[in-house]
């Protein structure tokens, strides 16, 4: 029953099914009486609908029409057999377009299954593009942990160099303080050299004025002795006092010349002592001031290198920072994608499971159905058995073939027209 959609392929199944049924066939004025009768006495009259029907089909409304005579039931048995018929009509209605309802719904299923096919695919896509970004973003976790150590290790490197470059500015502010307390020790020679000097002007302006008044003297006397000798001459003999002045005047000289050559020593060495000393803090001074300008060109050199790889770590951040949004962007869109993707697939599954339900159901109905089928062919083999077979296989073919009774009527009408023609025909033929 559930591959026939039309009033001919029940009529050929019921056919099949008591097609080994022989029932007499009445005549013509038996079957107009009985077609009024049933029309009387079934569900009422009904519109006449005029049908154009094949030569099978109106051979079954013969075979309709004429098993119409001899059947008499009772009431609440025909009554029943019209409740069966009217159900089993509905039931065939209804298991057909269940089945409709469940190819649809099988093919919603094959549909969805291949739509879900390509997801899988794509989902697998994106987490390999994940796993590679992980991989991206773990080697940029190992640049930046090796920029974070040579950092560290320039930091380390630049707190030396401030401590060399303190170091060496304590040495200087030292040399410093130690050029200002030597400062007073140097004026005082200083002061003591000019003082010595001028001492020495003097003692030589002395020294210069003595020799000349010592020349004045020594003309004088040798004048006086020369006057003194040509008196002396005359009168007595004077001593010579020559030899006695030249000896005067060359130990003064002697003496003079030994107090002028240790002056001079002793300058000599002062101003020797305080130059060396000047050029040895002199000396320092411009060996720390070396140091500290070497000092402060290493600073200047290592401030430029952290400063560039300050440059570079604050780029490379930059870099990592904006490699995270954006993987932060695309895995929150792929689990979006996902989420979606799931919540698709949750109501695909829901779908399923409610159509697996309806079929369920359908199946149970269906099962139902063929036990009333199973039911209605006992009753219809017990009424076969019975004195009733012709109206029950009137009945079960009129319901089966959606034919009212009044319709019924008219075309086993014509089908007698149709059958006394033809015996005519066959009568002048012969």
């Amino acid at each position: 029953y559930t591959d026939g959609h039309t009033n001919t392929k029940c009529l050929s199944a019921y056919l099949h099914l008591f097609g080994s049924i022989k029932v007499p066939s009445p005549t013509r004025q038996d079957a107009h009486t009985r077609s009024a009768s049933f029309a009387h006495g079934g569900s009422g009259g009904g519109t006449v609908a005029h049908r154009t029907m094949s030569s099978r089909q109106r051979s079954g409304g013969t075979m309709c029409a004429g098993m119409e005579g001899g059947i008499d039931l009772d009431a609440a048995t025909r009554q029943e057999v019209v409740v069966l018929n009217d159900r089993l009509a509905v039931y065939i209605d209804k298991v057909q377009s269940l089945e409709q309802q469940n190819k649809q719904l099988e093919m919603e299923i094959k549909g969805l299954q291949n739509r879900f096919v390509k997801p899988s695919g794509l989902c697998l896509l994106y987490e390999q593009q994940l796993r590679e970004l992980m991989k991206i973003a773990d080697k940029m976790r190992v640049q930046r942990d090796l920029v974070l150590a040579a950092k560290e290790a320039m930091v380390d490197q630049l707190e030396m160099i401030k401590a060399k470059y303190e170091e060496a500015l304590e040495k200087r502010n030292a040399a410093e303080l130690e050029i200002e307390a030597f400062r007073p020790d140097v004026d005082a020679a200083t002061s003591a050299r000019i003082a010595l000097e001028k001492q020495l002007e003097q003692l030589e302006v002395e020294l210069k004025s003595l020799q000349r008044v010592q020349k004045q003297e020594i003309e004088e006397l040798m004048a006086q002795v020369y006057s003194g000798h040509s008196s002396s001459q005359s009168s007595f003999a004077i001593p010579d006092l020559s030899a006695a002045l030249k000896q005067i005047q060359s130990q003064y000289n002697e003496i003079a010349a030994k107090n002028l050559a240790e002056m001079d020593s002793w300058y000599k060495s002062k101003f020797e002592d305080i130059t060396n000393k000047t050029t040895k803090h002199v000396d320092k001074a411009l060996s720390v001031r070396e140091e500290i300008t070497n000092a402060r060109k290493d600073f200047q050199n290592k401030e430029r290198d952290l400063d560039a790889l300050k440059t570079k770590n604050d780029a490379l951040e930059a870099e990592i920072n904006e490699a995270k949004e954006r993987y932060k962007k695309e895995l929150k869109n792929l689990q979006a994608r996902i989420e979606a993707l799931k919540l698709e697939l949750k109501t695909t599954k829901e779908k399923i499971a409610h159509h697996l339900c309806e079929y369920q159901d359908l199946l149970n109905i269906k099962m139902a159905l063929e036990i009333e089928i199973t039911t209605y062919r006992k009753l219809i083999e017990e009424a076969i058995n019975g004195k009733d077979q012709r109206y029950v296989l009137y009945t079960f073919l009129l319901r089966a073939c959606d034919i009212s009774p009044n319709s019924l009527s008219l075309l086993a009408r014509e089908l007698n027209e149709e059958t006394s023609q033809d015996r005519i025909l066959e009568t002048r033929c012969r």
